[in-house]
């Protein structure tokens, strides 16, 4: 889906306002960011940025779907675990590329029609898994903030190897037996196996939750006899 490319006042393109606008939030982050700060960076008044978002809110849920853009739609013909994947990847890579902006994905239950594709593109690989279409939004909805909470853990430091002084401090204490049995392992842990995991649990829970939905519309119904 192309993006509109509508003119603002003084014949700026609102996506050019957009993409400023993210590159200030990635130069100096979301703390103290809004309406002022983001027209001071792209050389425009406040009452442009006004006029084509409305409100801090606007112009950062215009920013989120920037972000949303950059996620490209699975080839439909591959099979739907190869399509969350793809769209998982997709996301991770967004969060490297966009550290100080990716937050903004967490805020917003929809951002515009890129963000609504994707969402279709979502939903129709777990259908295509064989989930009954009740259990299709749950399942969604925390496959995806599973995704992105992955994600922003990598970039937000979560993901990162324990200091010295983290291990000092498990070390002293008394009551954490298998956590100093695992530590070595957690000190050689990847953030690529830790998200190539998550995607794992992800793909063989659905898997068996859509399973478990087959062999129950399989079950033939058992018809009660005439002397019960």
């Amino acid at each position: 889906m192309k993006t509109k490319h509508t003119r603002g006042q003084r014949g700026l393109l609102e996506a050019d306002l957009v993409h400023a606008s993210l590159m200030e939030v990635e130069r100096a982050g979301l703390e103290g960011f809004g309406l002022r700060c983001a027209a001071r960076a792209i050389g425009c008044d406040v009452a442009t940025l006004s006029y084509r978002f409305g409100s801090k809110e606007g112009l950062e849920r215009a920013i989120a779907h920037r972000l949303h853009e950059e996620v490209a739609a699975p080839k439909s013909q591959l099979r739907w675990q190869a399509r969350l994947t793809g769209l998982a990847n997709a996301y991770r890579q967004v969060a490297k590329r966009y550290p100080n902006a990716f937050p903004l994905l967490l805020r917003f239950w929809t951002t515009g029609p890129r963000d609504m594709q994707i969402s279709e593109e979502w939903h129709q690989a777990l259908y295509d898994a064989g989930l009954r279409e009740a259990d299709i939004p749950p399942v969604a909805c925390a496959t995806y903030a599973a995704v992105l909470g992955v994600c922003s853990g990598e970039i937000g430091g979560l993901l990162d190897k324990p200091s010295v002084a983290t291990l000092r401090e498990i070390e002293g204490q008394s009551d954490l037996p298998l956590t100093k049995k695992l530590l070595p392992i957690f000190a050689d842990l990847s953030d690529d196996e830790v998200f190539d995991t998550m995607i794992g649990i992800l793909i063989s829970g659905i898997e068996t939750r859509a399973a478990k939905q087959g062999l129950r519309k399989k079950k033939p119904r058992t018809r009660k006899s005439k002397d019960s």
